[in-house]
């Protein structure tokens, strides 16, 4: 009788988290192997502001998807605030954004700002610092530096990456 013997080599899993926004929009890009996570780049996408707002965040968005290609995204749901004006503006970026993923086949998971923290930190209740913290930390970094729109998209890649089954996802 043969016994074969059981692969140790982990699936690689490129992430994309994307935290919509009305002048800034953060990404973050990880990698998931196995249970180590890596960040690979992070920033900001800054639309131009009018007309061409969105085929700029398509332009933007596509060369991020053309340079890392990610086997998932990640998006975060919109959070309504008291603005309306800003919840629309925000709501007609994340379209564009969903639309993107989808036109280029991209497993997309969408998640609340409390589910994000929850899983990062433990409490859907914890701020903005204290998820940045607790996402450095889980990419091995010693910090997040630049906006909060980037370090936000970083923890949204990190709770996909949490997400069961996120390795066999692969378009």
């Amino acid at each position: 009788m043969m016994m074969y013997k059981k692969s140790t080599l982990m699936p690689s899993t490129t992430i994309l988290g994307v935290d919509p926004g009305t002048t800034r929009i953060g990404y973050g890009v990880i990698n998931k192997n196995g249970s180590h996570l890596r960040a690979l780049d992070y920033g900001i996408i800054e639309p131009t502001k009018g007309n061409g707002r969105f085929k700029d965040i398509e332009n933007k968005l596509n060369g991020l998807i053309k340079k890392y290609k990610p086997d998932v995204a990640a998006v975060e749901k919109i959070f309504f605030s008291k603005n309306k004006k800003t919840a629309i503006s925000v709501a007609e970026a994340r379209g564009v954004i969903l639309f993107i993923l989808e036109r280029n086949n991209i497993k997309t998971l969408e998640f609340s700002p409390n589910e994000i923290k929850a899983a990062v930190t433990g409490s859907g209740m914890s701020g903005k610092r204290v998820v940045s913290e607790y996402t450095a930390s889980a990419l091995g970094l010693k910090k997040i530096s630049g906006y909060d729109d980037a370090a936000d998209a970083l923890a949204i890649a990190v709770r996909a990456s949490f997400e069961r089954g996120v390795d066999m996802m692969r378009c």
